[in-house]
């Protein structure tokens, strides 16, 4: 028989790859390469490696040695396919334009000699994590029977200790983005965008603080099912997801800026040498 450790990650990229192609179909973009295209909504190569490491905790536990080393390279595949393959993808596209404008303009011998690069490559970070989502879903429908010891857990009352470290970092989520806001305020208006981007961070974080805050304050009462582990789980972890895509953007608004800084730069240089003048 074949193992599910092989048909479970095949079926996690059968899914992706069909609603991969479902979302072209309905966006206009009707083509049969997005059965096997990389690159899209959501990221097949996020569903197969989640599902197989996915797969393997359930039935081999977080202390198996097979457990670490497909984490590891679910953790290397995801970070590469929004980190080298998008930027690949990234400079196609700005080397199919180029090529474009230089054969408009006469400026290349024999444009057929380029073969226009594919562009989708790799993945924003979004796809990256709704295809990790959906890995972990197959993974968890193929292990129904191993989830009672993980159901129990998340449905038990946390300890004081839990408790304590939930109220803290609560507390630290929402007031230091506060105290960080407050004093780095008047140099985050030099940028529009960067302002409001940490002014959105701002209100989800303190959001995220008061439910951690909330969820460890009503444990104390035994208050159920409110109380039981799950809600500080689910929350902290919608705000990782979350923070890795604000992080990401801030990123990305980072690079602009520098590079608007570069041309501006250049094109002061440039000016005064045409006005004669030293730097």
């Amino acid at each position: 028989m074949i193992t599910p450790y092989l048909y479970v990650p095949i079926i996690a990229w059968l899914i992706a790859q069909i609603i991969k192609t479902a979302i072209e179909v309905i966006k206009g973009d009707a083509d049969i390469k997005y059965l096997y295209a990389s690159g899209g909504m959501p990221s097949a190569h996020s569903a197969v490696v989640v599902s197989l490491a996915g797969y393997t905790f359930y039935h081999q536990g977080a202390n198996s040695p097979l457990f670490g080393v497909t984490a590891i390279i679910a953790g290397i595949v995801m970070y590469d396919s929004f980190g080298v393959r998008r930027s690949s993808g990234e400079q196609a596209k700005t080397l199919n334009k180029l090529i474009g404008e230089m054969a408009r303009n006469g400026n290349l011998r024999k444009p057929d000699d380029f073969a226009k690069l594919r562009e989708v490559l790799g993945h924003q970070p979004l796809e990256v994590i709704v295809g990790a989502m959906l890995g972990a879903l197959v993974a968890t429908l193929f292990s129904l029977d191993e989830l009672t010891p993980i159901i129990n857990w998340l449905t038990a009352l946390p300890s004081r200790v839990e408790i304590y470290a939930v109220i803290t970092v609560g507390a630290l989520i929402g007031l230091g983005t506060i105290a960080y806001f407050v004093a780095a305020r008047k140099k985050l208006k030099r940028n529009r965008k960067q302002y409001e981007l940490v002014k959105y961070i701002l209100g989800v974080n303190i959001i995220m603080g008061i439910l951690l805050s909330f969820s460890g304050l009503i444990s104390f009462e035994g208050i159920l099912p409110y109380g039981q582990r799950w809600l500080p789980v689910f929350t902290f972890t919608a705000w990782i997801i979350f923070m890795l895509i604000a992080i990401w953007r801030w990123t990305g608004l980072k690079k602009i800026e520098n590079f608007e800084d570069i041309v501006i730069s250049e094109r002061k240089q440039n000016w005064l040498k045409k006005a004669g003048k030293k730097k």
